[in-house]
């Protein structure tokens, strides 16, 4: 299936801004998020990460099968700039150190973007859009100790250093379910930015990870096995009443099963972005979407920008809030 770097027609700018009531608690704002959002560099001339990637994407066997595990690592086909155009509000970023360029680049088993790089774009663009906030999950950084003070001390002044804790929301006011749209916008009046990492070494301008975020994962390929676990997920969290005071993500993405159909299903469909067209498609069509964004309202994706489903996307994530 071929796909390309096409994206709406519609500027997603200022969606929040214009939808989102004052009063509205961050936790319950529904939200497009992009899976692997920084994925989007990823060529065959990228470098493989050899402290993320899987061990047979490294050595001989790694350049033999390239081309392969480069359609299965990217998972986006456009810089932040326009998925944040496309209404994308949640990124999901996986960081690694490259030795060669003695930077933090974004990776997914490759490097992909040097950080300063992606924090500068969405600096640009709080700066330019009052009213519109955006979450950052730092889901992976590789080859650090979560326990260090120095390890985070790193990462962390890459944020200051390019103005991101400006409009950084502290995690030493309220509570995170007590957190409102206008708390995090100054009500409308500057864009905000709220980052989460799994650093226990911490500061105000980073929220922990496992006491405010629960994003659980199929790691399943047929679209109705993804279904029944998301609607399994549903069920738990709503039994589960705690997890209703942190943000919940719907990890609305297929993953290529490694078995001799899942890897043949793959070739069949060209890359993990083909697949992700469909799936997101299904998704959509699903007549059960309501409900589970009532529960997850954050619909993570692959694929966020797609054409041919980004405006679908938007209309439900609108309506929902509205």
């Amino acid at each position: 299936m071929f796909v390309s770097k096409q994206t709406s027609s519609t500027d997603y700018s200022n969606w929040m801004s214009e939808n989102i009531t004052s009063d509205k608690k961050i936790v319950d704002i529904a939200m497009i998020g992009a899976h692997d959002a920084f994925s989007y560099q990823i060529d065959i001339f990228s470098q493989v990460d050899e402290k993320s990637a899987e061990s047979v994407m490294t050595g001989f066997v790694g350049k033999f099968i390239k081309g392969f595990s480069i359609r299965q690592s990217k998972t986006q086909t456009v810089n932040v700039e326009e998925q944040l155009k496309s209404g994308v509000r949640y990124f999901d970023m996986r960081l690694s150190y490259n030795e060669d360029e003695k930077e933090y680049y974004t990776v997914h088993n490759y490097f992909s973007t040097p950080l300063k790089s992606v924090l500068r774009m969405i600096e640009k663009f709080l700066s330019a859009n009052p009213g519109e906030f955006i979450i950052l999950d730092i889901q992976h950084v590789y080859g650090v100790d979560y326990n260090s003070q120095e390890d985070f001390i790193e990462v962390y002044n890459y944020f200051e250093e390019e103005k991101l804790t400006d409009y950084a929301y502290p995690n030493n006011i309220k509570s995170l379910s007590s957190v409102s749209y206008a708390d995090v916008t100054d009500d409308k009046n500057q864009g905000g930015i709220m980052v989460f990492s799994k650093f226990s070494q911490t500061n105000e301008y980073f929220w922990g990870y496992d006491a405010h975020i629960r994003s659980s994962w199929a790691n399943e390929d047929e679209f109705d096995k993804i279904i029944d676990f998301l609607e399994s997920e549903k069920t738990d969290i709503i039994l589960n009443m705690t997890y209703r005071d942190r943000l919940v993500v719907m990890q609305a993405v297929a993953t290529m099963e490694m078995s001799t159909a899942g890897i043949f299903r793959s070739f069949g469909n060209w890359s993990l972005l083909g697949r992700a067209r469909e799936f997101n498609q299904y998704l959509l069509n699903y007549e059960g979407i309501d409900l589970l964004l009532d529960v997850m309202p954050i619909m993570m994706v692959d694929y966020a920008s797609d054409k041919e489903t980004v405006d679908q996307m938007m209309e439900l994530i609108i309506e929902h809030n509205s």
